[in-house]
């Protein structure tokens, strides 16, 4: 015969006090660790030749976010459920969701608050660039700038005070006819004719050889386009996996420390006097 129990009077399902507790704990505890690793990383960079291990400090970077991610969440949890008032006439499997369910609000609040400060620093960061676009406008501020300006560089041995540098016009122009042609394999022949005529009369050679340098730039601009949206598609992928794998940890953490209550383990931090 199974056992109905009244759950109405066995006090609220959540605490939000503990739910804040465990959401301040565990954000504190993430920029502690991240500014750690952030100062380890920069120690395996260096200017000098020989003593950057950039390979090395980007999967150091990616395990040490991963460490951050489980013990922030896992702490978060396990304070969130430890503060969480006791509950009466319930069974121990109830009491461990509670717990657990815990632990997943209180993710749940550390995302929220995460995405709302990281939309406010992007937020902030759009106008910043937007007035620095504006001031500049003047210049080239498109990623494609830096493979556009090397288009009009003078040929071997003949002198740079000989050559006209692009202006900001014709690189803009130049930049438009990129843009509107990624997708296909090759500029259509008009675009690609105007740009190596702009390419041609600036760095004074003949309009073949403008032509190979407008193709091999449209080239690297593809793959450099190609590699900016992997590497987006990767960020967002183990962003994704690691908040999955917080969300787990602060469940675990949950119901640890609901554990904790109930079998009223003491605090492992005691301070003797002497």
């Amino acid at each position: 015969m199974v056992e109905v129990i009244d759950m109405r009077e066995t006090g609220p399902f959540l605490s939000w006090r503990g739910i804040l507790a465990g959401a301040v704990a565990g954000s504190a505890l993430s920029f502690v660790l991240m500014s750690l690793g952030v100062a380890g990383g920069l120690s395996l960079l260096s200017p000098w030749p020989g003593q950057s291990y950039g390979g090395l400090a980007l999967s150091v970077a990616a395990a040490w976010a991963l460490i951050v991610t489980i013990a922030s969440f896992l702490i978060a949890g396990f304070v969130a459920a430890r503060v969480r008032p006791r509950v009466g006439d319930v069974p121990p499997d109830e009491v461990e969701f509670r717990d657990g369910l815990q632990g997943l609000v209180t993710w749940g609040v550390c995302v929220l608050f995460g995405g709302l400060i990281a939309a406010g620093i992007g937020s902030a960061a759009l106008h910043a660039g937007s007035s620095a676009i504006a001031k500049f406008s003047s210049t080239s501020s498109s990623p494609l700038s830096a493979i556009v300006s090397t288009l009009s560089t003078p040929p071997e041995g003949k002198p740079v005070t000989n050559v006209q540098l692009l202006t900001p016009e014709e690189e803009k122009t130049i930049e438009a006819v990129f843009m509107r042609s990624f997708g296909n394999e090759h500029l259509a022949p008009a675009d690609r004719t105007l740009v190596s005529s702009i390419i041609a009369a600036k760095a004074g050679i003949p309009i073949a050889e403008a032509q190979t340098r407008v193709d091999q730039a449209y080239t690297d601009a593809i793959a450099a386009l190609d590699k900016a949206k992997k590497a987006t598609e990767l960020s967002g992928l183990l962003t994704g996996i690691g908040l999955l794998i917080g969300l787990c940890a602060a469940w675990y953490g949950g119901v640890r420390g609901g554990n904790s209550r109930d079998t009223n383990v003491p605090a492992r931090f005691r301070f003797r006097a002497f």
